[in-house]
């Protein structure tokens, strides 16, 4: 086969990153399989004429013209004029192709979606170790005719290649009817791994097909090691309606997965409400897709590449780890991500390698830091550890965050934190006008249901927590052995927005401050603080636990338990659970000394 038809495009290479420089070097040095998969890697990441045309030549050096065929008419429909593609295509045509195995053309124009499955699995050749038994399971799609169709060429495709043992549609079949689930719906990713299991398999493969857009679709296919729940490759790719599509659609049903939002759900279970004590061995109930990567570092990496919609994503780690800080949970163009961050049998400790913020939670992200997982940080930094930006941030039992100096643990700018565990202590707040040392809520809401905030410091109020326009509800918990100039546990200023603190539940004790307001300091008329339950102790009535006013001494009549700024009205006793306080806009009710 003559050289000349194989001048590869490198003038405009570098667009496509190194994948398809390495494509370039293999071709060259007539690695044509290892040019193969670099080239399918930048396919991958952007399906350019050039890719598909390097690709192309690099099929027709290895005899596999029906392949070649594929890409070059690929090429040619994204670039018309592409001159190159042209020549090699009709040379392609008119000579047979030499590899048996090769699939044979279906028309004289491959559609685009023969394309892209053909792809996937070129490249789940790559990512599965060759000689694996597989179990191609489902297609989540709003046609079974689509995800039927999708199915049987990833099998047909396993099968010629000679890549795989592949689990015979008939069985599992009978495991489909026995489970109950469609090949066009979604299967969680506990039942896949369970199928797996069955058929003594080493890799689940499943996928999604969504709309996106008026005309176009959103492939995706993904392989799912069964025996470490870990990713071991996930294929993405952005295509144009095509008549297979068309016909597939036209003539099917309707899956019972359905679309509820016009974006590809994952095979992925709901977040477990409960988490497991901290503990080396304890085991997580959060269920997820386990991301891929060596270090945190890698897997974060991952993320920013590769989540999508209705996902939910488990970062494990299984070593200490200094990490660059001002990491961002969000990824434009998604919705309803949840991402859990936890250490494996022990606990691990994250570290930021200079100043900066270490994760910030932007809408549409859930953030869980879960079991076995502490968050440490240093002296002088210049901002938060978790900043929650209009997203949620929940932190389980096993969760620490500690030793963040000049800022606070967590600052709630707008967006949601949810407390159901863990501690959150030593952090000092210097900056933010020195308000909330453990918790600093902004515009946002901040829940907090368990888990203990101690050891905390601000250098003006809230030791604690502090409420400038939000809303803090306190259900269950400890606040205690923190210290300010003014509520050494809760401060909540006034202002026009009401900041709000509800207290069901929990306990705050032992907080110290060196002005007014031990357990908690209520600014003034615009604040709203309202006390249905749980228990706020004072040094009057407990002087090992109770909340304290001290400057040298211990300072009378300045609220030990609850001091509200400008109306006299203060608590020097411990205010018991059945005992209720409120006070809002000027006026009081309830178990005030005076």
């Amino acid at each position: 086969m003559r050289k000349m038809f194989f001048v590869l495009c490198a003038l405009i290479g570098f667009a496509f990153g190194q994948a398809f420089q390495d494509g370039l070097a293999a071709y060259n040095s007539k690695d044509y399989d290892k040019a193969i998969r670099n080239f399918t890697e930048a396919i991958r990441l952007n399906p350019d004429a050039s890719a598909y045309y390097n690709r192309g030549i690099s099929y027709m050096a290895k005899g596999d013209n029906a392949r070649a065929i594929a890409d070059l008419e690929a090429a040619l429909r994204l670039s018309p004029n592409h001159d190159k593609a042209k020549s090699s295509l009709e040379l392609a045509r008119r000579q047979p192709s030499s590899n048996p195995s090769a699939p044979a053309a279906k028309t004289a124009t491959v559609d685009e979606l023969d394309i892209s499955i053909r792809d996937a699995s070129d490249y789940l050749n790559e990512k599965i170790p060759q000689g694996s038994k597989i179990v191609i399971l489902n297609i989540q799609s709003n046609s079974s005719d689509l995800s039927d169709y999708i199915i049987d060429e990833l099998i047909a495709n396993a099968v010629n290649d000679g890549s795989f043992t592949v689990v015979d549609r008939q069985q599992l079949d009978a495991i489909r009817a026995e489970q109950k689930f469609q090949l066009s719906g979604a299967v969680d990713d506990k039942d896949a791994l369970a199928i797996g299991k069955l058929f003594g398999a080493k890799t689940i493969v499943s996928g999604a097909v969504s709309r996106l857009g008026a005309t176009g679709y959103r492939i995706r296919i993904r392989a799912l090691e069964v025996q470490t729940a870990q990713v071991q490759g996930q294929f993405n790719r952005n295509i144009a309606a095509s008549k297979t599509i068309n016909s597939l659609m036209a003539g099917s049903g309707t899956a019972s997965g359905g679309y509820a939002t016009g974006s590809a759900t994952a095979a992925t279970p709901a977040v477990q409400a409960s988490a497991p004590a901290n503990n080396p061995g304890a085991t997580s109930t959060i269920q997820g897709t386990m991301v891929p990567g060596k270090s945190l570092t890698e897997k974060l990496a991952w993320l920013r590449s590769n989540a999508e919609s209705h996902n939910t994503y488990i970062l494990e780690v299984n070593a200490n780890e200094n990490i660059a800080p001002n990491n961002t949970f969000g990824y434009e163009g998604t919705i309803n991500i949840t991402i859990v961050l936890k250490g494996d049998n022990a606990n691990r400790t994250i570290r930021l390698k200079s100043h900066g913020t270490m994760f910030t939670v932007s809408p549409d992200v859930t953030f869980i830091l879960d079991n076995n997982i502490t968050l440490q940080g240093h002296s002088g930094n210049t901002a938060s550890l978790v900043h929650v930006y209009g997203g949620i941030f929940r932190m389980n039992t096993g969760a620490t965050i500690t030793g963040n100096g000049a800022d606070c643990g967590v600052f709630v700018e707008n967006g949601t934190f949810e407390m159901t565990g863990g501690t959150i202590s030593s952090n000092t707040a210097a900056r933010q006008h020195g308000f909330g040392g453990g918790v600093h809520v902004g515009r946002g809401t901040f829940n907090m249901r368990g888990g203990t905030i101690s050891g905390n410091t601000a250098s003006n109020g809230g030791g604690g927590v502090y409420v400038g326009y939000g809303i803090f509800t306190m259900s269950g918990g400890t606040i205690s052995g923190n210290t300010a100039s003014n509520g050494g546990g809760v401060y909540i200023p006034s202002s026009t927005s009401n900041p709000t603190f509800n207290m069901r539940g929990g306990t705050i004790k032992g907080n110290t401050t060196t002005n007014k307001g031990g357990g908690v300091y209520v600014d003034g008329y615009w604040t709203v603080f309202t006390k249905t339950g749980g228990i706020i102790t004072g040094y009057t009535s407990d002087q090992s636990n109770g909340n304290v006013v001290m400057a040298g001494s211990v300072l009378a009549k300045s609220g030990h338990a609850v001091f509200v700024n400008g109306y006299a009205h203060i608590k020097e006793t411990t205010v018991e659970s059945k005992e209720n306080l409120s006070f809002s806009h000027g006026s009081a009710s309830g178990a005030w000394d005076k």
